[in-house]
């Protein structure tokens, strides 16, 4: 089964990848030392991109793979939200952290409902018959 919401996940990463290829766009709000790091994040968001974007063509075959995005999803935001609050990483760390969060939660809620798998058997690849 397709889903649209997660395909749309998938191209929500793509624009965050774009702002992070371009540093003069970090004046918006958002603190990076260097370049570099806004670059290396830039090649993991091209890469989760792909993931949600065919992972999203199949929820069925691909709905394991979804749900470790969703992890990641939640790593995300347990890192991102404190260091916008708390070690000046600017505004758009807060909004991103907030958004991977909301983005977890959504591919959580989707993937096993569009799947027919329970979120174990997701999360362990089991599948059913």
């Amino acid at each position: 089964m397709q889903s649209k919401l997660v395909i749309l996940s998938g191209i929500w990463n793509l624009g965050l990848a774009g702002l992070f290829l371009y540093p003069p766009l970090y004046r918006l709000g958002l603190n990076l030392t260097q370049p570099l790091w806004g670059w290396l994040l830039s090649g993991f968001l091209l890469f989760t991109s792909a993931v949600l974007i065919i992972g999203g063509r199949d929820v069925g075959k691909y709905g394991s793979i979804l749900i470790y995005e969703a992890f990641l999803r939640f790593i995300a935001a347990v890192l991102l939200i404190p260091a916008a609050l708390f070690y000046d990483f600017g505004w758009l760390a807060l909004f991103g952290g907030v958004m991977d969060a909301l983005w977890g939660i959504a591919l959580v809620t989707t993937v096993p409902r569009l799947s027919g798998r329970s979120f174990v058997d997701l999360v362990l690849d089991r599948q059913t018959t």
